[in-house]
């Protein structure tokens, strides 16, 4: 996530990391999960693997350290690779 400030950032990783996860849900492994300030700011009630994600983030204090000053997205893809791209925060004017 930190390198993500540079510009987005890819991991591949592998079918046997996920032996334990069941991925039998509709959509398999991928997802996409959008995070702001902890939370998800977009639905992923239907996708194990990124609620798990969210869970692992907001378990980090760097994570939540991250995701206050921006949004971070998490995709992963079919090929089981994981990019994670940072946005600014939005800006709030009065």
């Amino acid at each position: 996530m930190i390198d993500s400030k540079e510009g987005p950032q890819a991991y591949q990783l592998f079918k046997h990391e996920f032996q334990n996860v069941a991925a039998s849900a509709k959509g398999g492994y991928t997802f996409t999960l959008r995070v702001f300030e902890g939370k998800s700011v977009n639905d992923i009630r239907a996708t194990p693997i990124a609620k798990d994600l969210l869970v692992i983030l907001q378990q980090s204090n760097k994570a939540a350290e991250l995701t206050d000053e921006a949004l971070y997205q998490f995709v992963f893809d079919k090929n089981l690779m994981l990019h994670i791209t940072r946005e600014e925060a939005p800006v709030e004017t009065d």
